[in-house]
C-alpha cells in the first residue's frame, strides 16, 4: 500500500467512525437537552457518572460539532448542538472578571477556575467554526474578541498564575500548543 492509499483507508475510517460512532454517541448521551450543552462525565455505556460539565470540553464538542457539519455532513442536529454548547458557555461559563471557569455544575453555577487559557481558546474555536457553519458574523466577531481577550491574559503579568515559582527557570508549553490550535 502507497501512502496516499495508506491515507485515504485512514481518512475513511475516522470519518466514518465520527459521523457513525463517536457523533451520535454524543449526541445521544452527552447533550443535555434541559439546561444546554455536553455533558463531560459520560460512561462507555452511556451513563452520567456525574453531572460536572468541563468548560473546556463545552468548547471542544462546540467546535466537534460544527467541524464536522462543515466538513462531514450537514447535519442539522449537529449544528444545534454545536449552538447549545456555545449558548451554555455564554450563558454561565465567564467570570466577571473576563475569564471563564473550568468547570461547571450541570446547570451552569461555578465550580473552579484555573489558571489556564484553555476554556477561552476551545470557545473561541468553536464561536469560530460555529460562525462558517452558520453564517453569523457575530460569532467570528465573539470568537477575534475573546481570542484578543486570551492575548491580554497571557501577556499581562498578574492575570494568571504562574506555573513556575521564580526560584525555577522552566518554560511549559502547554499554552503555546493551545494558542497553536486556536
Amino acid at each position: 500500500m502507497n501512502v496516499t492509499e495508506y491515507l485515504t483507508c485512514w481518512a475513511a475510517s475516522y470519518k466514518s467512525d465520527l459521523i457513525n460512532n463517536i457523533m451520535p454517541f454524543w449526541m445521544k448521551y452527552g447533550l443535555d437537552q434541559v439546561n444546554g450543552g455536553v455533558y463531560t462525565c459520560v460512561n462507555r455505556d452511556g451513563s452520567l457518572m456525574d453531572t460536572t460539565k468541563s468548560v473546556w470540553f463545552q468548547g471542544r464538542f462546540g467546535f466537534i460539532a460544527a467541524f464536522a457539519y462543515n466538513h462531514m455532513d450537514k447535519n442539522s442536529e449537529w449544528l444545534s448542538a454545536s449552538k447549545s454548547c456555545i449558548d451554555f458557555i455564554e450563558r454561565h461559563c465567564f467570570d466577571t472578571d473576563g475569564r471563564m471557569y473550568f468547570e461547571v455544575t450541570g446547570d451552569g453555577r461555578p465550580l473552579r477556575k484555573r489558571r489556564y487559557v484553555f476554556s477561552e481558546c476551545f470557545a473561541a474555536i468553536a464561536m469560530s467554526e460555529y460562525a462558517l457553519a452558520s453564517g453569523d458574523r457575530v460569532y467570528a466577531e465573539k470568537a477575534l474578541e475573546l481570542f484578543s481577550r486570551v492575548l491580554r491574559f497571557i501577556t499581562t503579568p498578574g492575570i494568571l498564575s504562574p506555573k513556575y515559582c521564580d526560584t525555577l527557570s522552566l518554560r511549559g508549553h502547554s499554552i503555546t500548543m493551545i494558542l497553536i490550535n486556536t
